[in-house]
């Protein structure tokens, strides 16, 4: 049996840890990196060798904001990012996920943020779309021949729209009644659990949402107030900032639990956060 799968020979190699290149051998086995070598080994040592000489040998890049939410249920390759040396993808940022809402709430809150044809989007949603929770998304990606590793954040458009509906979403005037505020939160929770990054939130009023229902409304993250934000952030852990107009919270890892609420820490917390005042976030 040969010690490797596949050598790649003679290219400029970079660890990935800022260190200076070099020309080096990598041994591959198993679809990891088994050995560096400083000299070349044996092509006997391997199934397969790949000479990699005028080459970058490099880890595979992490594409920290694609919104290829949608393109994932249809083209999940994702070839030309995979061609690119992309090998993990981030989707959900700017509070748009296609977890929770219906599909075509998710299409609405989407299409025209990130100039892709409604008339494109809304099918895919209306064939693809079995699921509702965090934790049926996370099924049905697990059975999907994805091309790159898929990392998300849970949209808070996505979320609020789901639990309120867009009409009551989008309308300045309305907040959350404590029960819907107990089950975004329990979405939340549910997404941190089956091993989402955090939440997304926008705060920038200039992305719009399309259809015909709510058209040219602010996405519907923009109509929550901080202390509906903060909630969720006291409950599972500190903001961090995100892109302009974008927050991101939770960090949680797949595997790791999520602590129990205390929700009597949570209020108190609340009430400390300079940011939990009445203002809406734009």
């Amino acid at each position: 049996m040969n010690q490797f799968d596949t050598l790649i020979v003679g290219g400029r190699y970079f660890d990935g840890t800022g260190g200076p290149s070099r020309i080096a051998h990598v041994g591959i086995k198993d679809g990891r990196v088994a050995e560096v070598f400083d000299q070349q080994p044996e092509p006997g040592l391997a199934t397969r060798t790949i000479d990699a000489s005028g080459c970058w040998v490099t880890p595979g890049f992490l594409d920290t904001h694609t919104h290829y939410d949608a393109e994932l249920l249809v083209a999940p390759s994702l070839s030309e990012s995979v061609r690119h040396g992309v090998t993990t993808v981030l989707i959900g940022s700017c509070s748009l996920s296609m977890v929770c809402s219906d599909p075509e709430d998710a299409s609405d809150i989407f299409t025209r943020v990130e100039t892709v044809p409604r008339e494109k989007v809304l099918p895919i949603l209306k064939q693809h779309k079995s699921w509702q929770t965090p934790k049926e998304w996370v099924a049905f990606m697990d059975q999907h021949p994805l091309g790159p590793n898929v990392i998300s954040f849970l949209g808070h458009s996505d979320l609020r729209t789901a639990v309120m509906g867009l009409h009551r979403a989008t309308d300045r005037n309305v907040t959350p009644t404590p029960e819907e505020q107990q089950k975004m939160e329990a979405l939340l929770e549910e997404a941190l659990q089956e091993g989402f990054l955090g939440l997304s939130t926008m705060c920038l009023k200039w992305d719009k949402v399309d259809g015909d229902r709510e058209w040219s409304k602010s996405l519907p993250s923009t109509y929550a107030r901080w202390r509906e934000v903060s909630r969720s952030e006291c409950t599972f852990a500190p903001v961090r900032a995100g892109a302009p107009g974008r927050t991101e919270c939770g960090q949680s890892v797949a595997g790791d639990p999520v602590p129990e609420r205390d929700p009597g820490l949570v209020e108190k917390a609340a009430e400390n956060n300079p940011h939990c005042d009445d203002r809406p976030q734009g």
